[in-house]
C-alpha cells in the first residue's frame, strides 16, 4: 500500500503483514485512523491507540 492509497481509505480495514512469506497467524488486522508523511496509523484489534505502521507492510482487507 502507498501513503496516498492509505489516505483514500481512512476508516478501512487493513491486513498487517510483518514480513514476506510469514504465516497467516503472524498477520494482524486493524482500521486505518490517520496518515502522516511517513506512516499509516492503524488501530489493531481492541487497542485504544493507533500504531504507526509502514505503508508497505499493509494490504487492504
Amino acid at each position: 500500500m502507498t501513503l496516498d492509497e492509505a489516505r483514500k481509505h481512512i476508516g478501512s480495514i487493513v491486513k498487517y503483514i510483518p514480513f514476506k512469506g510469514c504465516d497467516e497467524s503472524q498477520c494482524e488486522y486493524g482500521e486505518i485512523t490517520s496518515v502522516n508523511d511517513k506512516y499509516v496509523f492503524v488501530r489493531y484489534g481492541r487497542e485504544i491507540n493507533s500504531k504507526a505502521t509502514r505503508p508497505e507492510d499493509l494490504k487492504l482487507s
